[in-house]
């Protein structure tokens, strides 16, 4: 008892060091975390704004705002208090080589960076966790195919139970809690327990980015979809598999955890660690919200769209010959076909019908004109109210 009460004040004594620390100039490694934090979290915020924005003013009268835009808003929202925890640590030695510290006191360093990681690390997660989920019930939404369901509720099955194991071992692991990065002011039952949740929990985000990002690729190929669309979907889910790469390089670091048996270089590898926890909890967030920004370039996609949209069309042409079908199903956006003027030609009684027989050859101009109500592409709903790819893409 006395050897634990003596333990327990050698951890206070830590903390109250740590907590008086003045802070490290900031250079090196860790000028590049702190630019490439701010440069991901301006990109996700304009990324999201821009969502909420053609979801509410450029969707038309039928608004598409469903559960997906909840999630990717909500997933959106953590990663800005996540963000300060981390520029507050690189004040304190994250990134920082181990002779950029004052000498003796890096011991309380990393007390005091471990504190805010585990902050970081939390909020950073729940962002994680909401955007992965917004992308899921956004290809719900998207496929009728029971297959493809299946295999998205059971990557969401996946991620709740991941996320639920990881907080019951973070927080049972170490009595009291903060003996997670201040062994000392406590005990731990999970003596690895933050770093075996890190791995765990990298690992299952790394299957879940990668299936939300391959399933619509087989998706797609039954799609009638112009080709530049279909490149534009490709590069967006792409950019998700980015992410998850990030996330995957980081368990290169993680040993970096044990500082007794890597005391060396430590700060400079958390650094790592939180560096590409960012990276992928950023590059999600804008991938997730750039399918809807489609509406914002229709002008670009108007070049690719226009030729599929004159195959087919209810109309009918000056003078009275109706046109029952050019090719195909009858489009919806297409609202009439006109013979230019002075192209008059006499109609062919039902005996000289046949052009071949009688050797006729007839050259038309024909002009078309498409419109939708709200001067964008109209919203396809299924049978079973899910959304089309026009909704989203």
């Amino acid at each position: 008892m006395a050897s634990l009460m003596s333990r327990n004040e050698e951890g206070e004594r830590i903390q109250q060091i740590a907590n008086s620390l003045p802070p490290i100039p900031v250079h090196g490694f860790t000028k590049t975390i702190q630019a490439i934090t701010y440069v991901i979290c301006i990109l996700a915020t304009l990324t999201v704004g821009l969502r909420v924005y053609v979801r509410m003013r450029l969707s038309g009268a039928e608004r598409a705002w469903g559960w997906d835009d909840i999630f990717a808003v909500a997933g959106w929202v953590p990663l800005l208090p996540s963000v300060v925890f981390l520029l507050l640590a690189t004040y304190y030695g994250l990134g920082a080589r181990d002779d950029h510290v004052p000498e003796g006191m890096l011991i309380y360093y990393q007390v005091r960076v471990k504190g805010y990681m585990f902050i970081f690390e939390m909020v950073y997660f729940a962002s994680s966790v909401l955007t992965k989920l917004a992308m899921a019930i956004m290809i719900l939404r998207l496929t009728s195919t029971r297959h493809y369901a299946y295999i998205i509720w059971g990557n969401m099955a996946l991620l709740g139970v991941n996320a639920t194991v990881c907080l019951i071992i973070m927080f049972v692991s170490c009595s009291p809690l903060p003996a997670l990065w201040n062994e000392k002011l406590g005990h731990c039952r999970i003596e690895y327990g933050w770093i075996i949740i890190s791995y765990a929990g990298s690992v299952v985000l790394a299957i879940v980015d990668w299936t939300c990002a391959i399933t619509p690729f087989f998706m797609l190929r039954s799609l009638q979809m112009p080709k530049r669309r279909k490149i534009s979907v490709q590069i967006i889910l792409g950019l998700g598999i980015f992410g998850s790469a990030a996330g995957l390089v980081r368990l290169g670091y993680y040993h970096a955890y044990d500082t007794v048996k890597y005391p060396n270089q430590s700060l400079y590898n958390w650094g790592s660690t939180i560096l590409w926890s960012v990276l992928e909890a950023g590059l999600g967030i804008i991938s997730c919200s750039l399918p809807p920004l489609r509406r914002l370039f229709r002008k670009f996609y108007q070049g690719s769209s226009g030729q599929s949209g004159m195959r087919s069309g209810p109309a009918t042409v000056d003078g009275g010959t109706q046109l029952n079908s050019i090719s195909g199903k009858l489009n919806a956006g297409l609202t009439s076909i006109s013979r230019k003027e002075g192209s008059n030609w006499d109609r062919l009684d039902d005996g000289q019908s046949t052009s071949s027989q009688q050797h006729i050859v007839k050259s038309t101009e024909v002009y078309v004109e498409t419109s939708t109500l709200d001067g964008d592409e109209p919203q396809h709903k299924r049978k079973d109210g899910e959304y089309s790819w026009n909704d989203h893409v």
